[in-house]
């Protein structure tokens, strides 16, 4: 469901569609990347959902390690794997 991976220094973003080969967005009321930013919380990880769309923004101080970004990646795709469950459940064609 990952569409693009953006980022600038430590600021990064995560945007989520349906369909990567046509871009087609999620149906906005499955609210996909607030789902997936909760899931991340949930896991100890803050990362924004963004309000123009099923995007998760990061912004991690510019003393984070090497091991750190490590973890934050590996919660975050913990999340989306968690969603991604969730949608297939819910019969979300994905």
């Amino acid at each position: 469901i990952v569409g693009e991976v953006r980022g600038v220094g430590l600021m990064g973003a995560i945007e989520f569609v349906a369909d990567r080969d046509n871009r087609k967005r999620f149906d906005p009321t499955l609210k996909v990347g607030a789902r997936i930013s909760k899931a991340a919380r949930e896991r100890g990880l803050i990362a924004r959902a963004m309000p123009h769309g099923d995007i998760l923004g990061f912004a991690p101080p510019l003393v984070t390690t090497k091991a750190e970004v490590e973890e934050i990646v590996a919660i975050a795709e913990s999340a989306v794997r968690f969603v991604m469950d969730e949608l297939t459940r819910d019969g979300v064609s994905i």
